[in-house]
């Protein structure tokens, strides 16, 4: 339901329950204490003032404007208007107006309420019924009490209009970080879903290298030297089962409803069904992965100088991958006589890893700035836990380097 609708129905419910007796009660006191001739408008002034409260929030200065037209009419009928129990309308439809209206209207709506309650004090000393009881009331405090009831009324109507827009800024605010929280959420998947991408891009590429390497060797082998093809063909399914496992890992996180968990899988495979992921690859798994390479042909150097130092997991995936894509690289575009150099170099403030190949590009051309996909997916890897990574060509070869200081833990 609209607010403003909302709104109204619950005036109209206040107006008939609260104001219907009020009403009541001052229709009788005017017919009782005063001819009908005098009654009649006084009691239609009362009808339509309590009516008009009915749009005191969905129109406040329309009804702020019909009461006040309302007392003109009451006023002009009898000042004993002001002992009726209805005379309570007005500082409620000031008050409603100091809570709902704009403020262009807050200096002209005080001004007008406080010359009607100077004239309808005037109104009700100088009434004919109220000087023939011998009454004679001192103006001055009339008028000073009706002044104090609407300043008052205005006052509590602009204290309640700053409750209410103190109310707005919260709900204001707790929606903007509903919607700040949703959008990290989102970016929080979106980037999940890169890093994903990323590594199944160098799980399956690394692979298929390895797997199209093999297979190329081995339909020479197997005429000539049907034992070492046997060899290849393990090689080929052992790669194989490896990067099946690893890709129903990632592609397991796409499905599961919570980060690091993976959905049981159907059927009764080989793997069977897996609850969660397995650890990411780090430097403990480098020299399976020489190891790997390896087989596929590739003649492959590991070098490694100074003291092992900590780094953090996720610098450790990120060298692992870097090492990876470029060994991938190498064995698709380094030709066939290409060898392979692996460095580690534990400085005193941070780990050099150098990757170099040489032997030629196999004719194939090479992006001199790294800028494809793989060496934007490793520089993005090395930079995201707070290293840095070069890549060109380096003479007949290709040289990849990447810097990581041992505050990358902190960083990652």
């Amino acid at each position: 339901m609209p607010r403003w609708r909302q709104a109204t129905r619950t005036d109209l419910l206040l107006a008939i329950t609260a104001g219907a007796p009020v009403a009541a009660l001052s229709l009788y006191m005017a017919f009782v204490s005063m001819p009908v001739g005098r009654a009649a408008p006084l009691g239609l002034g009362v009808l339509i003032a309590h009516a008009a409260l009915a749009a005191r929030r969905t129109a406040p200065l329309a009804s702020y404007g019909v009461v006040c037209v309302a007392f003109a009419l009451q006023a002009a009928a009898s000042g004993l208007f002001l002992i009726l129990p209805s005379a309570l309308v007005f500082p409620v439809a000031v008050y409603s107006l100091g809570v709902h209206a704009a403020r262009r209207a807050a200096a002209p709506g005080l001004a007008v309420a406080a010359v009607a309650a100077v004239l309808a004090g005037l109104r009700f000393v100088a009434d004919p019924s109220v000087t023939a009881a011998g009454l004679r009331p001192n103006p001055i405090p009339v008028c000073g009490l009706l002044l104090a009831t609407v300043v008052a009324a205005w006052s509590f109507g602009l204290y309640r209009r700053t409750q209410l827009a103190y109310l707005a800024l919260l709900e204001e605010r707790t929606r903007q970080a509903a919607t700040e929280q949703e959008e990290r959420a989102r970016r929080a998947v979106l980037d999940e879903r890169t890093r994903i991408a990323r590594d199944m891009h160098d799980v399956i590429a690394h692979s298929l290298s390895v797997i199209l390497s093999q297979a190329k060797g081995g339909q020479f082998l197997v005429r000539t030297e049907p034992e070492r093809a046997a060899e290849v063909l393990a090689t080929i399914e052992n790669v194989g089962r490896l990067a099946l496992t690893d890709t129903r890992g990632l592609l397991g996180i796409l499905r599961s409803p919570e980060p690091g968990r993976v959905p049981a899988q159907g059927g009764s495979g080989e793997n069977g069904a897996r609850e969660t992921r397995e650890p990411q690859p780090g430097l403990r798994d480098l020299l399976q992965l020489l190891d790997r390479v390896r087989a596929a042909g590739l003649t492959i150097s590991y070098h490694e100088e100074g003291s092992a130092r900590r780094v953090s997991p996720g610098a450790e995936l990120a060298v692992f991958r870097t090492v990876q894509e470029s060994l991938t690289n190498t064995v698709k575009h380094a030709g066939p006589v290409a060898r392979a150099e692996v460095r580690f170099n534990w400085t005193r403030d941070s780990l050099v890893v150098t990757v170099r190949d040489r032997g030629g590009r196999g004719g194939r051309s090479v992006d001199s700035k790294g800028t494809g996909l793989g060496l934007v997916g490793m520089r993005e890897r090395i930079t995201a836990v707070g290293g840095s990574l070069s890549a060109g060509l380096d003479g007949a070869g290709f040289l990849v380097t990447a810097r990581l200081p041992y505050d990358v833990e902190k960083a990652a």
